[in-house]
């Protein structure tokens, strides 16, 4: 198992994308504190803060973006995938940022996880509603 900190930048658009070069990202997504302590200070003003507070026991310190505390880790155990606590976050993230919707996340999923890991299409949708109602 690796820690610090690691990022990645994804650029969604229905334009051709220049750069796949993110500076100023409008979302952070911080599953540990070292990637907050790194990564907090890069959000454009106005953006998201998704952070796994069950690993994370500060709050974000900045007061021009929105910030969403979520016991992802905590609430992925106690419901029976442990591995999911990502999912959670995916799960508030597009509640939060009005992009949730039952269709969609049916067509997302079933375009990501293949036919040899059908049975891991229920718990990943329960792990994403269960974020998305948070």
């Amino acid at each position: 198992m690796r820690g610090g900190t690691a990022s990645c930048g994804v650029i969604i658009s229905d334009e051709p994308v220049g750069s796949p070069i993110v500076n100023t990202p409008d979302v952070l997504v911080a599953m540990n504190l070292p990637s907050l302590d790194r990564f907090e200070k890069q959000v454009a003003p106005g953006g998201y803060i998704f952070y796994d507070s069950s690993l994370i026991e500060r709050k974000v310190e900045r007061t021009d973006v929105k910030a969403f505390p979520i016991p992802a880790t905590k609430l992925a155990g106690e419901n029976g995938f442990p591995t999911l606590a990502n999912m959670i976050i995916v799960g508030k993230i597009l509640k939060e940022l009005g992009e949730y919707s039952d269709d969609s996340l049916k067509a997302a999923l079933a375009k990501v996880i293949s036919a040899k890991h059908a049975d891991m299409m229920e718990v990943n949708r329960k792990a994403i509603d269960l974020g998305a109602n948070l």
